[in-house]
């Protein structure tokens, strides 16, 4: 039990030591050797645990795809309207992708590998096929365009969320993330949304907006619930 813990501990400095040179240097400029040094253990340590550079990156990829599904799939409620969980969902992953270290390397091999490995293949995939069955159950709730396809929906949603996040990452890393999210969202609403919910969900667009960073990423109280399509609880 004592080896085993020793070696787990291990294998988590290396990946830890390739997070923080992926975040300040990238993924091309972070060699090895620069990895072994910075986690200071052998080049004997490294390879026992991990058979190449892309091994280590695809164990960094699923890491952080792992937190940012979870942070996703936390963030809605079954009683909720599926566009609301879908936008409040999104939120809460600017967020995660904006404080986390390991969510924010990953986002970074992403962009470098694209579909040439099959963890980012499997991470592109699995957040589509969930945000498909999203925008599926919001057309049949009315609040998402009756004539859209759902998984044509899904790509332009998950879509603007990759490309606020390599805007942001490029232009000011990171730290502009979620305003330019909910610019991005205001953009689609009128062509994701039917006429009936598009007020609303302004609104809820517009207070998601404001909740910062993760510290509110709590669901707001006033959300639809059982009202009806359009009828925003701030008009009341």
């Amino acid at each position: 039990m004592v080896r085993q813990a020793r070696s787990e501990a291990t294998r988590r400095r290396i990946i830890d030591s390739a997070i923080d040179l992926i975040n300040e240097i990238g993924y091309p400029a972070a060699g090895l050797a620069d990895i072994i040094e910075r986690a200071d253990l052998t080049k004997g340590a490294l390879y026992y645990h991990f058979d190449s550079k892309e091994a280590l990156a695809t164990t960094i990829i699923e890491e952080g795809a792992n937190k940012v599904l979870e942070s996703f799939r936390a963030a809605g409620r079954s009683s909720s309207p599926a566009m609301e969980n879908i936008v409040h969902g999104l939120f809460v992953v600017t967020d995660v992708l904006g404080n986390d270290r390991v969510a924010q390397a990953a986002g970074r091999l992403l962009r470098t590998f694209g579909g040439f490995n099959p963890a980012a293949k499997k991470t592109y995939a699995v957040l589509l096929d969930e945000m498909t069955m999203l925008t599926t159950s919001a057309i049949a709730e009315g609040d998402l365009r009756s004539e859209l396809d759902p998984a044509e929906a899904s790509s332009a949603i998950i879509g603007s969320l990759l490309g606020a996040e390599l805007l942001s990452s490029a232009l000011t890393d990171g730290k502009d993330l979620r305003g330019r999210f909910g610019r991005t969202w205001a953009l689609l609403l009128p062509a994701l949304i039917s006429e009936d919910s598009l007020a609303y969900y302004r609104e809820f667009l517009a207070r998601q907006s404001l909740r910062g960073d993760a510290r509110g990423a709590e669901r707001p109280a006033e959300t639809r619930g059982d009202d009806q399509p359009g009828d925003s609880p701030l008009d009341r």
